[in-house]
């Protein structure tokens, strides 16, 4: 025991203060899914760059050598060049494609991001109000235990009756199991940040208390929806450039050079073009209905993509609003009713019309309220989350 108290002792003197904001910074410097999803990036831009080369054109070298005439066998063979041209504006249309495709990517690492934040942000939330709490479940455990010294002494002086040290002692018990259960939950919670702050799950960190609440947005600002948009013009680029393809076009280029000489004359040149015509139901025109088919669907996708996450944003702000104000209750009501009551009670003991033990009694009355409020304001982290997922924080 002696050394497991050394080594928190020793951890607890090289942690340094981690404020949220901080948290969030460190968490999406080093998430592997952000990383993951960071490489995506990369392959992207590569995509566009492929998207703007020119086909590769092809040599060839022709052998005809298959006539028994040695005079003209070497008439048979030639040299060629071919090179299937790009169709106009087709460079064009494939770099629209890559450049939508990109920015779908970078939108979809911000979505990663901000989920990424939240969760951090409601990991710390979670973590500090549950290191507070466990402080209080102390604080009540030693107010308990002054309250089982009091009541002794009551009793055997005949000021109390013997029942009340079994109350007392009772009491006691349960703040103890309480403060061990708060422990327990505080270390879990800050196991939990860790973990989402370092891979090896480090401790190397203390909370600061002061952090900011989430607060009701004054306007949405999701990455999905980015996203969805830049699927959308990525499938109206598809369209344009599947279009682009149901027109007659060349099919190939090629120039050839025939080796060899004929009665002293040189070898020919030789020009050949290959054009495409799609008279009949061709596989263009079937990939161009797809690709426009698909754009709009993606459009309709888009809309209800809108219409949901303005109904989870109203939903979440109406559950986050209802519960602060049932959190400002507690809090008035631990501020108000019961600070006056404490502050009654001490000038009453100092006046002689109240014993120690009321004193305590009054503390412990206080100490329950503020647990109460860190136990609600735990609660309200879920709607925290939820609220900030849905307005895209």
């Amino acid at each position: 025991m002696t050394v497991r108290l050394l080594l928190l002792a020793a951890a607890s003197i090289h942690a340094q203060p981690l404020t949220m904001d901080e948290a969030v910074t460190r968490a999406l410097a080093s998430h592997p899914d952000l990383t993951a999803a960071r490489a995506a990036r990369a392959v992207a831009a590569f995509q566009i760059q492929a998207a703007r080369a020119l086909p590769t054109p092809e040599f060839k070298i022709i052998a005809n050598n298959f006539s028994l005439d040695p005079d003209i066998s070497e008439l048979r063979n030639s040299v060629a060049w071919t090179w299937v041209p790009p169709r106009p504006r087709e460079l064009r249309f494939k770099t629209e494609v890559a450049q939508a495709r990109q920015r779908s990517v970078d939108a979809e690492i911000r979505t990663a991001e901000a989920r990424i934040a939240a969760a951090v942000r409601h990991a710390y939330r979670r973590a500090a109000l549950a290191a507070e709490r466990a402080e209080l479940a102390a604080a009540m455990l030693a107010l308990r235990g002054s309250v089982v010294e009091v009541t002794r002494r009551q009793v055997a002086t005949g000021l109390k009756e013997a029942v009340e040290v079994d109350l007392a002692e009772l009491a006691h018990a349960d703040a103890e199991a309480a403060h061990h259960r708060l422990q327990s939950a505080a270390g879990l919670e800050r196991r939990r940040l860790a973990r989402l702050l370092d891979p090896s799950g480090a401790l190397n960190f203390t909370l600061v208390k002061e952090f900011a609440p989430a607060v009701s947005p004054a306007q949405q600002n999701r990455p999905e929806l980015a996203q969805a948009a830049a699927a959308c013009e990525q499938s109206d680029a598809a369209t344009r450039l599947a279009n682009n393809a149901v027109y007659p076009w060349l099919s190939s280029a090629q120039v050839t050079r025939r080796i060899g000489a004929a009665s002293g004359r040189p070898g020919a040149w030789g020009f050949q073009v290959g054009v495409e015509l799609p008279i009949f139901r061709s596989a263009a025109k079937g990939e161009a209905r797809v690709a426009s088919a698909a754009a709009r669907q993606c459009r309709l996708l888009e809309q209800a993509l809108q219409l949901r996450v303005r109904q989870e944003l109203e939903e979440a702000t109406a559950q986050w609003q209802a519960a602060t104000a049932e959190l400002d209750k507690l809090d008035r009501l631990s501020k108000g009713p019961a600070a006056r009551a404490l502050e009654h009670t001490r000038a009453a003991l100092a006046e002689g019309r109240a014993d120690r033990g009321e004193l305590l009694l009054a503390e412990a009355r206080q100490l329950s309220l503020r647990d109460r409020w860190l136990e609600r304001r735990i609660e309200l982290t879920a709607l925290e989350l939820q609220l900030e997922l849905a307005a895209g924080f």
